[in-house]
């Protein structure tokens, strides 16, 4: 990692929050601090001071901090190269800092990106305990490290920017892919949670055309599926859990026995997903059974080292009892969101302290050695479904990660991203499990969870971030919102390498209206009402006005580029960004049938025109899907190649485009992946089925 000394060049604004020491913002508050960089035998000593002053025109400005001498500086250099490990990468920030300087934004921004490499210096180096002053002027024991990385969590908001650079002339500048493999994709998924519960009241036909929206060929074509072990272990744990819905009953009553006949629209779809031989099915925990909690509800605990060996004991006799009625589990994950207890009860969570996580897998990783059922034994293990990158995945990891890595309990890295980190701050997520893993390659990483994001604003949206985000009500089926999920999974493709990629809850509830009950043209977008957590939606009324219809979104289709098109066994290439328009971004694969496949996100206003290359001889383009405000999942007119094997594509207008190719023998031969996508794509993407279609009716 390069070290960035500028950073001691410009004096930092911190926030720090702590019962004993008092807040610093950079719009007042003190007129000083003195921190002093604390020697032993091994440390060096530097000496920092900020000094905070008022100019005559009332302004804040910031002086530079003391400089450094060499030998210092030759100090710092080593400590960052040796020791600045977990959030990685100080190169990152270098070179955001350094096109904040060529755009000319070297006030605010570089103020920034300074405190942000200071903070992460202090922060990660084992070299270095940071004690302030106190008001006499003595030094104070307390490390404030931890507050530190308090301040980096909130400082990771800001919207840093990486520079994506564009072509100057994107008509005439070949896009091609590097010709170096990537990871392999292993599925894109969604949940299971908590559309099952509502779903069961539904006609028996109508079930089962969710399963053919969600698992055929024809449709969503989903390779992924997460099944929640539910942890309502009787009647009155519906009273605990206060969201509608969000109560899934467990398989053991609160008794502490078993009921294999519980949850049964949730084990309807687990079915379904295993007839369909996706690829990954995953068993995922938000709490264990109210039976094995202190307070026996589903919500409000915390996992304790005491109950950790019944809560492995419950999770083999579901996993034997599963794979024994022929579902394939493919990983089991423990633990969801586990820095949350969820003690409002607005659904099932548990939480567990960092510092018993690697305790937690490693006792799973030895009940699934020892199993009497050798399918359970082969069941992988993911975690540990933390809730955020910068607030829960930075500070946590390091206090389980690395020990759980080394001794190889665990299979994948699972994470979910509802803090929406732009993309600076995924390639620290990124260096963070390469730096835990080491000396070994880094284990496949998962994001697991995201929906209920507002849309983009638009001001940084075309231009590498797409947040931050609220968990805010929002309802919006259209273009911009599956623009924005597009961009997030083009993002955890290429900057952290992820093999997998899955949406939270594939069919919700929270629309804003009965489509019943108004013209669905009233209910096409709503700011304050409704969530954007659905592929599908469903009438949040539809025990009343029988309305079993399930309402699609533009995520719907543009998710299917990804899930229809990037099967299982895919290998990624990139597309640098630098030979792409401005405000577009591109994943390309080769699949296991030797056909590539490569989609690209405009979220231009604007269409784009480019010149493409294809990666070998006797090329020829196969298939072309688009999907904009006007197309679902519409044709179109496939490019001529000429003899170079290049070609003219028009990228549409906010919207995604996939083409599909072949090159040199299999240009010949074997069938298209995705081969129906254009045949299909004519008959589903008519208004009326854009509106939503009673589907069973109409088949």
């Amino acid at each position: 990692m390069r070290p960035l000394l500028s950073c001691f060049s410009t004096a930092v604004a911190l926030v720090v929050a702590s019962p004993t020491h008092q807040v610093l913002r950079s719009n007042g508050g003190l007129s000083s601090l003195s921190v002093n960089v604390v020697s032993n035998p091994t440390h060096h000593v530097a000496n920092f001071v900020r000094r905070q002053e008022q100019p005559a025109n009332g302004s804040s400005e910031i002086d530079a901090l003391t400089s450094l001498s060499e030998q210092q500086k030759a100090d710092v250099k080593k400590a960052t190269e040796e020791f600045a490990k977990p959030f990685g990468n100080a190169a990152i920030w270098k070179e955001a800092y350094d096109f904040d300087i060529e755009r000319g934004d070297i006030h605010e921004n570089r103020i920034f990106y300074h405190t942000l490499a200071t903070l992460q210096l202090a922060e990660n180096s084992s070299l270095t305990v940071i004690r302030p002053k106190t008001v006499d002027g003595s030094d104070d024991d307390a490390d404030v490290g931890q507050f530190m990385s308090k301040a980096l969590q909130y400082l990771q908001f800001y919207p840093a920017q990486l520079k994506q650079s564009q072509a100057g002339d994107p008509e005439n500048t070949l896009v091609q892919l590097s010709p170096d493999p990537q990871q392999t994709i292993a599925s894109f998924g969604a949940s299971g949670a908590w559309w099952p519960n509502f779903l069961k009241d539904f006609p028996a036909a109508q079930q089962k055309n969710l399963s053919t929206l969600l698992f055929s060929e024809d449709w969503l074509h989903l390779s992924g599926y997460r099944y929640n072990l539910g942890g309502s272990g009787g009647l009155n744990d519906s009273l605990y859990v206060s969201t509608p819905g969000r109560g899934v009953e467990s398989f053991m009553v609160t008794n502490g026995t078993y009921d294999w006949t519980r949850d049964a629209g949730g084990v309807y779809y687990l079915k379904a997903a295993n007839e369909a031989k996706l690829a990954s099915i995953t068993a995922f925990v938000n709490s264990m059974p109210s039976a094995l909690t202190e307070t026996k509800k589903p919500c409000g605990n915390a996992l304790t080292a005491a109950a950790i060996p019944q809560f492995m004991a419950y999770l083999n006799e579901v996993l034997t009892h599963l794979t024994d009625e022929k579902i394939k589990i493919d990983y089991i994950s423990p633990m969801n969101e586990p820095g949350n207890d969820f003690d409002e009860c607005t659904q099932e969570g548990m939480s567990v302290d960092k510092t018993l996580r690697a305790e937690v897998f490693e006792n799973l990783h030895a009940t699934l050695k020892v199993s009497p059922s050798p399918t359970v034994q082969k069941i992988k293990i993911m975690g540990d479904e933390s809730s955020q990158i910068a607030s829960n995945a930075y500070p946590d990891y390091p206090s389980w990660l690395p020990q759980t890595l080394a001794s190889q309990y665990i299979d994948a890295i699972a994470v979910h991203m509802y803090d929406w980190p732009d993309d600076a701050t995924l390639l620290n997520y990124r260096q963070l499990v390469i730096n835990s893993s080491s000396p070994h390659p880094p284990p496949p990483i998962k994001q697991t969870e995201i929906s209920s994001f507002a849309t983009a604003s638009g001001l940084h949206a075309p231009f590498g971030w797409t947040g931050p985000k609220m968990m805010i009500p929002e309802y919006d089926p259209g273009i911009n919102s599956a623009l924005d999920m597009g961009r997030y999974i083009w993002q955890w493709l290429t900057l952290v390498n992820a093999e997998s990629w899955d949406w939270w809850t594939a069919i919700s509830n929270k629309m804003p209206c009965s489509p019943s009950t108004i013209p669905l043209s009233n209910c096409d977008y709503a700011k304050d009402s409704g969530y954007n957590d659905g592929l599908l939606y469903i009438d949040p009324l539809y025990a009343t006005t029988r309305d079993y219809n399930f309402y699609f979104t533009k995520r719907f289709w543009v998710f299917r580029h990804f899930s229809h098109f990037l099967r299982p066994g895919a290998v990624r290439y990139d597309i640098p960004n630098e030979i792409l328009p401005y405000g577009t971004v591109a994943v390309a694969a080769k699949n296991v049938d030797g056909v590539y496949s490569t989609i690209f996100v405009n979220r231009n206003a604007t269409g784009q025109a480019i010149r493409m290359k294809l990666p070998g001889a006797g090329g020829k383009v196969t298939n072309a899907v688009q999907t904009t405000e006007k197309d679902d999942f519409g044709p179109v007119t496939l490019p001529v190649v000429g003899a170079d094997g290049a070609f003219k594509l028009h990228l549409p207008a906010k919207g995604v485009l996939t083409i599909q190719f072949t090159v040199g023998a299999s240009a010949a031969a074997g069938p298209v992946a995705g081969k129906r996508g254009v045949e299909e794509a004519g008959k589903v993407h008519t208004k009326r089925e854009r509106r939503g279609r009673n589907w069973w009716r109409m088949r």
